[in-house]
């Protein structure tokens, strides 16, 4: 249920069974403050307040009221006590209050005893709180269990001392031992008290066969007014609008303070699930809750809905507002505020404006208000100068664009920056959602108008330049084509300073082109039967024949197929889209090399040093890459088919939407990788060493794991596949949220078949997949001469320990429960320790 509500207003709310139907007791408190001009204070104020001084009681149960009451929490204070005969205090006070046409006076005194039959002097005291263990009563007296001077009425011992009740009726004072008197005090009456428990009504047959578990028939209501009845008002179902009060001594500065509360209505409405339309719900003020010495009240406004869930399921929302009584709104007003808070767009910048649901004439004003109104003027240096500087640094900026406008002979119009809009206010929280719209609107202009003015530089531009071709191809780099000077010629620094500034620049462009060549439009790739191919052919030929280095040619859609490369040194060599199918690379380094789209099928790279290259959009079909080093490569899209890969070295290698099919990864070593959204199919990572490797929403079928070294393994929300894990050595590692049943015949022969456990258990961690409620697993650290003892005979003590530990840590009952179909006989009886037990701990 969604709460909409300005902020000074608190919430309470509370689903309830009464008369065999579903309600919803809806109560909303407001505190403010005393005096003649009452004002609404925060909601934080409220329940700061309430916790500090209602300690023990409740401020509401949220149940519609009977008829309205009132209750204080207060002190009684020394300082207003009376003097004696002899002109020193009699450390007794009168306090009171007089309210909505009803008045209580009290007799406060200090502590005193019953000696023999005569009262003490009562002692000093500077402040006393108001409440029911310093009023009449004690142990078994039920009016008020929790009071003073009950025990003295009921014969003991009358040369025992036994205290006095410090809170009277003035007219009803104890003046002799024995006596009994009303318990007199400003605070709540406890429910099981008999005041109220008569008022419960039967838990009879009826209640158990029709209202069970809710309220019985044949309560009255007003069970839920918990004041003393001389606090409450029958003839009254709701407390007057601007009801007049006086309170005498409870503050300790004030003798009297007197007020009216504030002329306030409360309104709620309630949404119903499958439907846009609020519907009102009825309140009434029926509390008021005085806490003089803070000078505070709390209202309580109380109203009820019926509902058709037991725990209000049904309504989507709740909105509360306050207006004062003599300007009530419209039921259009708050369904149009209503539309507004639930707008997506802006609902979260009208929900901080109160104004809508709050009457202005009692909202207190806040400092950030007034912060807010002065920014900007004399009244707010530091705000004024925190604009003032602003202002200061935009012409400064706007000075300094037209000097270099004017030292570069480009004209400066003098009105570039005549839009400037100045100093402003800024805006109150009422006003944010509008100021931002405005802002919003001046933002689209402003894109608007920059839109243009890039659109007419561009036709400017076009007109005098001809059209730039799309970029594709290694780029152009720069070349050192000035003649020798001699070493002691002057020019000479200067010349090799600018061949060091073009050498840098020189690796940069490779190095740029390098990352980022497949986001460029492909490169054309030669013709194999035109010149220029034949002749890069026959140059590489040669080279190499030569045994000289090919590192750093630009060999960019060269037809290199079926060549033998073995061992070449074409580190940085530039071959995107070239052709390689069937040339022989074993050896070669192509470290830093660009393959971007190159033709690798059945192309021979057998321990070939791939450090560092760019492989994105290659076509990997047959390719041999075995015993090869990928450490550092880049893989974008890259297609890797009937490919070998064993022995290889793959560390923090980037792969992004590339697809595996019959990849042979066995007894790799894969370290510091992530492959997110791949699709795997026939991928063999058998006895692979796999450090820090991530599957992240891949799709993948038929991938095997067996009998390798996993160290933080982690396949996580995958959509389909088996897993068969034979490992060696696995250290902590996760397999979390398989979508599809596979997942649950992974765990199941982990926990069943004893695959996982033939491994060294290093805390490795399952977590619970999406689609079955399973609560996964932890497997606890083993000796390693136990566990294999254990793997080795199938004890079924292990399968009997693997079951009471999956019971004790909560596990899938269909789980645990599978390791019964998994037992075989043992050679012999024998039990498994606990060190040595091979189960799983969530």
């Amino acid at each position: 249920m969604k709460i909409i509500k300005p902020a000074p207003l608190g919430i309470l709310t509370r689903p309830y069974r009464a008369h065999g139907r579903e309600h919803l007791g809806i109560a909303i408190p407001v505190m403010a403050t005393l005096g003649a001009t009452p004002q609404i204070v925060s909601e934080s104020e409220l329940w700061n307040t309430v916790g500090d001084e209602l300690a023990g009681y409740t401020l509401d149960a949220a149940m519609p009221k009977s008829h309205a009451e009132f209750l204080v929490s207060a002190n009684a204070y020394g300082k207003y006590c009376e003097r004696g005969h002899r002109g020193d205090r009699a450390n007794t006070c009168h306090v009171g209050i007089r309210f909505a046409g009803v008045e209580k006076q009290l007799r406060v005194s200090g502590e005193r005893n019953w000696n023999g039959n005569t009262a003490t002097a009562a002692k000093p005291f500077e402040s006393l709180r108001i409440d029911w263990p310093h009023a009449y009563g004690g142990a078994g007296y039920a009016d008020n269990p929790v009071g003073r001077g009950f025990s003295s009425a009921i014969g003991d011992d009358r040369n025992t001392p036994s205290l006095l009740p410090n809170i009277e009726y003035a007219a009803n004072a104890l003046t002799q031992r024995g006596q009994h008197a009303a318990p007199a005090a400003l605070t709540p009456i406890a429910p099981s008290w008999p005041q109220r428990s008569a008022l419960f009504g039967q838990l009879d047959e009826v209640w158990h066969e029709q209202d069970r578990p809710g309220f019985p028939r044949t309560m009255d209501r007003r069970y839920f007014n918990v004041a003393p009845l001389d606090q409450q008002l029958p003839a009254h179902t709701a407390l007057p609008d601007g009801a007049a009060y006086e309170i005498t001594r409870l503050h300790p500065e004030r003798e009297v303070i007197a007020g009216v509360l504030p002329a306030l209505r409360a309104r709620s409405f309630i949404q119903r699930r499958q439907s846009e339309l609020l519907t009102e719900i009825a309140m009434r003020l029926t509390t008021a809750w005085f806490i003089p010495h803070r000078e505070r009240v709390v209202m309580i406004f109380h109203g009820v809905a019926e509902i058709e869930a037991f725990d209000a399921h049904d309504i989507a929302c709740l909105l509360i507002a306050a207006e004062a009584s003599s300007q009530a709104r419209s039921a259009e007003h708050y369904q149009r505020v209503f539309e507004l808070r639930m707008d997506r767009q802006h609902g979260a910048l009208h929900a901080l404006r109160d104004s809508d649901l709050m009457p202005a004439s009692t909202a207190a004003s806040t400092p950030a208000d007034s912060t807010r109104d002065n920014a900007g003027t004399p009244g707010d240096p530091s705000q004024g100068a925190w604009q003032r500087n602003l202002l200061n640094r935009a012409r400064s900026l706007a000075d300094e664009a037209a000097l270099s406008a004017q030292h570069a002979g480009i004209p400066f119009p003098a009105d570039a920056f005549a839009t400037s809009p100045g100093p402003t206010h800024a805006p109150r929280l009422d006003d944010l959602a509008e100021f931002v719209q405005r802002q919003e609107q001046l933002a689209s202009e402003q894109r608007a108008a920059l839109d243009q003015t890039r659109q007419r530089i561009e036709n400017e531009h076009a007109a005098h330049c001809p059209p730039t071709a799309p970029r594709r191809g290694p780029p152009t780099l720069p070349h050192d084509n000035t003649p020798p000077v001699d070493p002691i010629d002057p020019v000479y620094s200067v010349q090799a300073g600018m061949a060091d500034m073009a050498r840098e620049a020189t690796l940069k462009l490779r190095q740029a082109y390098r990352h980022a060549a497949h986001y460029q439009e492909a490169a054309p790739r030669l013709d194999a039967n035109t010149a220029a191919a034949r002749t890069i052919r026959n140059r590489v030929i040669t080279l190499h024949a030569n045994g000289e280095s090919l590192a750093g040619l630009d060999l960019t859609g060269a037809d290199l197929s079926g060549l033998s490369l073995r061992g070449a040194l074409l580190s940085d060599a530039m071959l995107e889209n070239a052709d390689l199918t069937g040339a022989d690379l074993t050896g070669a380094t192509l470290s830093d090399a660009v393959l971007v789209r190159a033709t690798l099928t059945r192309a021979t790279l057998r321990g070939a040093n791939l450090s560092r290259a760019n492989l994105s959009l290659a076509h990997c079909d047959g390719t041999d890459f075995d015993e090869a080093t990928l450490d550092g490569a880049l893989f974008d899209r890259t297609q890797f088919h009937r490919c070998k890969l064993r022995r290889a070295s793959v560390e923090r290698a980037r792969f992004s939407q590339c697809r595996f099919d019959s990849v042979d990864f066995r007894e790799a070593r894969l370290s510091d990788l992530a492959f997110i959204e791949q699709a795997f199919q026939h991928v063999d990572f058998s006895r692979a060493q796999i450090r820090k490797l991530a599957l992240i929403q891949c799709t993948a079928e038929h991938v095997g794991f067996s009998e390798g070294r996993h160290s933080r393994l982690c396949l996580h929300r995958h959509l389909g596949g088996r897993y068969p894990f034979r490992s060696r050595h696995v250290a902590p590692g996760r397999l979390p949220e398989r979508q599809r049943a596979g997942s649950r015949r992974l765990l199941a022969r982990h926990a069943q078949r004893g695959e996982l456990p033939s491994s060294q258990r290093e805390g490795r961690q399952f977590q619970p997949c999406e689609d079955r409620p399973m609560r996964l697993l932890r497997c606890l650290p083993a000796q390693r001469q136990s566990a294999r003892r254990a793997d080795r005979e199938r004890l079924p003590g292990a399968h009997r320990s693997a079951r009471r530990e999956a019971g004790r840590c909560g596990l899938d009952r269909r789980l645990s429960a599978g390791c019964r179909s998994a037992r075989r006989k043992p050679a012999r009886s024998e039990s498994v320790s606990r060190q040595s037990r091979r189960s799983f701990a969530g």
